[in-house]
């Protein structure tokens, strides 16, 4: 019995038994705080750059862009505009604005010729500046690569979980669908938790229970899927009404892998329900029709649609 117990531990454990908010945030992240030993020690700058928004990835590396330009056009600036050939500016500003702009096209060794190096300080600086520049250029061509071609399960999940009727009695159901049209993937495995609170000793413990679904893996993943977990005497939901799923705070903890036909690689993906998402006494509205060509089609936009229904 032990033995089954960890094998089906999440890795959160009891200790989470306080907490208020939700485990696995929508974005699949976890919602645990840490305190590192050592902020730097813990940190990988490759894997933040690489997983971080496009808005910020941009933003940074447009920061790097300005801020290595003003740090060698002050570079050219005091140690003397008589050191760079072909300057015209009149005023310090335009001096230091026309350092600036040498410094962009040694940077990107763009250089259109109007001004060049003069002396010898003046053209150590640039050849500095240009193998920053290389090296700059590479990472960050690197990094976008690395980005574009990361492989990721864009999965899109109904908006609210339901339990609805099913066959002699009622179930636990989400729909969920491939977003990407182009990407295809095979093979999908879903595992399904459920952390609720149990009073054990007149104490409130969060315990992480396995849900059997009915279908838990599939070959192929070209239409939306429905996960259903009928709700019986081995259902660690058996026996709860929908004021004793609030009391035990629920939350349904999602776990997605399949197969990129793309990448060649297995790609995850995971997501969670709270006990305020999921609707008692509901049934998804079909997502499919057949066109007029006589193929089934899927509307992704009904994906979370459901009319109330009595248990």
């Amino acid at each position: 019995m032990r033995k089954k117990a960890e094998e089906n531990e999440l890795g959160f454990g009891s200790k989470t038994s306080a907490q208020k908010t939700r485990l696995i945030n929508k974005d699949g992240s976890f919602n645990i705080d840490r305190i590192e030993q050592s902020r730097f020690g813990s940190t990988s700058y490759y894997h933040a750059l690489l997983t971080m928004r496009w808005r910020k990835f941009n933003m940074i590396v447009f920061s790097y862009f300005v801020i290595i330009n003003l740090f060698f056009a002050s570079c050219y600036y005091f140690s003397g505009m008589d050191g760079l050939v072909g300057w015209a500016a009149v005023s310090e500003r335009d001096k230091f604005m026309e350092a600036f702009f040498f410094s962009t096209q040694t940077l990107s060794t763009v250089g259109f010729g109007r001004i060049s190096p003069g002396n010898n300080i003046s053209s150590s600086i640039a050849a500095i500046e240009s193998l920053v520049g290389l090296l700059g250029f590479a990472l960050a061509t690197g990094l976008l690569y690395g980005r574009f071609s990361r492989p990721k399960a864009k999965i899109v999940y109904s908006k609210n979980a339901i339990i609805a009727p099913f066959k002699d009695g009622i179930s636990f159901q989400f729909r969920l669908a491939n977003k990407m049209r182009n990407s295809q993937i095979t093979d999908m495995n879903c595992r399904v938790s459920v952390a609720k609170l149990e009073t054990e000793n007149a104490v409130k413990i969060r315990r992480f229970r396995p849900m059997e679904l009915e279908v838990k893996n599939i070959i192929f993943f070209p239409m939306s899927w429905t996960i259903n977990h009928p709700i019986n005497e081995d259902s660690p939901l058996w026996g709860m009404t929908e004021n004793d799923m609030k009391e035990a705070d629920l939350e349904f903890m999602i776990s997605l892998n399949g197969f990129d036909d793309t990448f060649s690689q297995t790609v995850n993906n995971r997501y969670s329900y709270t006990y305020e998402e999921l609707i008692y006494g509901a049934k998804f509205i079909s997502v499919f029709s057949t066109n007029s060509k006589g193929v089934v089609s899927q509307d992704l936009r009904k994906i979370s649609d459901y009319e109330l229904v009595k248990l």
